[in-house]
């Protein structure tokens, strides 16, 4: 069956999208490395309303319609980097395997960090894969995916909170910095943008350098993953 978006079928393994990682892709296994199928698995998309995506934000969170994806977070990545409102990348094979088919960082898919992404493709080739919705604490505790485990991003056809390099207005257009610039992860309003990546528009926003906002955005950004797990 086609790995369509879908309003239900998956299973979300901690109870809401944005709280911590989980080990197995299927988010079901045990200490032996045996993975229990169920209906998560890596790419699977989801698409929620406005009430449906408040009842899987963790208590005291916030999350908003749109489209969600299981993802891997890259090993390498830089877990500080990948929190609410921080850009995801997808994750491109580097080294002896750069430019093969098949690319399996991206087939499984998986996303990495700006900082990241900029070492192994660099700013013209880097890939916008998405937006990190896990907050950096939470209770007091952190909160942000363990790299080398799977977890949920925001992936477009909806709203989402992002961190601005800068003071945006209602109506400005907002765009992901690209990962070559010192300001990782972070997304530019308008005319201060430095990529040409899909479009959003700020609804809400607060001024200063690393403001944070609510976008809407107008394009989807998934990929199709497999099927299995």
């Amino acid at each position: 069956m086609p790995n369509i978006p879908t309003p239900a079928g998956v299973f979300v393994p901690n109870g809401y999208l944005n709280v911590g990682s989980f080990s197995s892709p299927s988010g079901q296994g045990d200490p032996y490395g045996n993975i229990y199928p169920t209906a998560t698995t890596p790419g699977k998309v989801i698409e929620l309303g406005a009430s449906e995506a408040r009842a899987l934000a963790a208590p005291g969170t916030n999350l908003y319609d749109g489209a969600y994806q299981v993802v891997q977070l890259d090993s390498g990545a830089t877990a500080s980097l990948a929190s609410q409102g921080l850009s995801a990348w997808i994750r491109l094979d580097s080294g002896p395997t750069q430019g093969a088919l098949p690319m399996t960082a991206y087939e499984i898919p998986q996303v990495t960090t700006a900082d990241i992404a900029n070492v192994e493709g660099g700013a013209d080739t880097a890939l916008f894969a998405g937006v990190f919705i896990n907050p950096a604490t939470l209770n007091g505790s952190p909160n942000t995916p363990t790299p080398g485990q799977y977890c949920f991003i925001f992936v477009g056809a909806g709203r989402a909170q992002v961190t601005y390099n800068g003071s945006a207005t209602a109506g400005n257009q907002v765009l992901p910095v690209s990962p070559a610039s010192a300001q990782l992860g972070q997304f530019a309003p308008a005319a201060a943008a430095a990529s040409v990546y899909p479009p959003g528009v700020a609804l809400q926003t607060t001024s200063g350098a690393g403001s944070t906002g609510v976008a809407m955005w107008q394009n989807l950004i998934y990929r199709i993953g497999g099927q299995g797990v």
